[in-house]
């Protein structure tokens, strides 16, 4: 495990198809963001980020909260702004709308990036970026992504890769229920 690593929790998505913010959602008797946020810090982290929409309050204990410098840019605007915020050399990132995550299945993520590398679970689908270890040091490539508008979180997991900055974790299908994310309403 990484011995000191920034929480982020991507929760600044519209949620349009939702149709209310996902980061508010019931769930355990907790709301999402609450749910994220424990997890982090079950794990030991001591720098938790928030990456949010302007003009929302996300108040959580000991979190800082973080806008898209450039709105409208997706998951990727949200992991540039966190990796610019982290106060240490490693990111755990995890979206707001995975209540599935489990702190034992976070600490495997962790357990993995030992090698000095970040690691990106990959499943049938490709990679699973929303649930990943990232290297502060990507920052740059993030940002080139971003100036250029290539927005695509799989090209740059796949550019990531190619410069030995992360390395993939192959998922089986019994990972695969954490990644189960909330887009709509039927989902909940």
């Amino acid at each position: 495990m990484p011995p000191l690593f920034t929480g982020a929790i991507l929760a600044g998505g519209s949620s349009v198809r939702m149709g209310r913010d996902k980061a508010f959602l019931p769930f355990g008797g907790k709301t999402l963001l609450e749910t994220q946020v424990e997890r982090l810090q079950q794990l030991g982290c001591d720098d938790l980020v928030i990456s949010g929409r302007p003009g929302v309050d996300y108040r959580q204990h000991l979190a800082r909260v973080v806008c898209d410098e450039v709105p409208g840019l997706g998951p990727l605007g949200g992991l540039a702004a966190v990796l610019d915020a982290a106060r240490h050399p490693w990111v755990l990132v995890v979206a707001v709308d995975l209540p599935c995550l489990t702190v034992p299945w976070l600490s495997a993520l962790l357990d993995r990036g030992a090698d000095g590398r970040g690691v990106v679970p990959r499943s049938p689908r490709g990679h699973e970026p929303l649930a990943a270890l990232y290297p502060r040091s990507a920052l740059s490539r993030v940002h080139l992504a971003l100036s250029r508008r290539e927005l695509s979180l799989q090209t740059l997991v796949d550019g990531l890769i190619a410069a030995g900055l992360v390395r993939t974790m192959e998922l089986g299908e019994a990972d695969m229920s954490a990644l189960l994310n909330w887009n709509r309403p039927g989902d909940v």
